[in-house]
């Protein structure tokens, strides 16, 4: 009878342990974990800045499947970035879309831009599919969502890799008759998402060497 006490006790131990252990990594998975309602005027990607975080990981964490549609008093799970208040306000997360770039060095300030975005579609470039050159960028490139941008080839040179705070790596692959100056033009395959991005000021934007 006393090797079964001691074995049961040994089991009682173990499963304790075993408790205790789980509830540690519970609580350290989610030291970061904060919880957001949505208020009037609030977008993924405006949350995405101030806690961060990149409108990927809200969409992920949440299950949003467009993270244009979000509504007023809906709460999201965000997983805040561990950095001091100071330079959680000097500093920005990248990404609204998905980058096609894994993290590169970043380079030469340019200035703040003003960001706007486009489609391939009618409602962008006039061109309807099937039409020629649909979705062909200036410099020839196919027009790829994570990747293409219009701007002027005086402030950025076609083919040049940039870093856009709150956007991430995009590649300068076109140009457009209102893309002038300090003005970026995002691709998106997406006129509805195209149209919830709107207009951005004042946005960072570097040239990687």
């Amino acid at each position: 009878m006393l090797w079964k006490r001691c074995w049961i006790g040994v089991f009682l131990f173990c499963m304790l342990l075993s408790c205790c252990s789980g509830t540690a990594l519970a609580a350290d998975g989610q030291a970061d974990m904060i919880y957001v309602t949505v208020k009037k005027g609030d977008t993924v990607y405006e949350l995405a800045r101030k806690y961060g975080t990149t409108v990927e990981k809200i969409s992920d964490i949440n299950h949003l499947t467009n993270p244009s549609l979000i509504r007023v008093g809906q709460i999201l799970k965000i997983l805040q970035k561990s950095i001091p208040a100071m330079e959680a306000e000097e500093s920005s997360p990248a990404g609204v879309l998905v980058s096609a770039f894994p993290d590169l060095p970043r380079g030469q300030a340019l200035g703040e831009f003003t960001l706007t975005a486009y489609t391939a579609g009618p409602e962008s470039t006039g061109k309807k599919p099937g039409d020629p050159g649909f979705g062909i960028t200036s410099s020839g490139e196919r027009a790829e969502e994570g990747v293409t941008i219009a701007v002027d080839p005086r402030f950025i040179p076609i083919g040049s890799r940039v870093y856009i705070e709150g956007i991430g790596y995009r590649v300068a692959q076109d140009t457009g008759s209102a893309i002038k100056g300090k003005r970026i033009d995002v691709f998106m395959n997406d006129v509805h998402v195209a149209r919830q991005f709107g207009v951005k000021k004042h946005v960072k934007v570097e040239i990687i060497q």
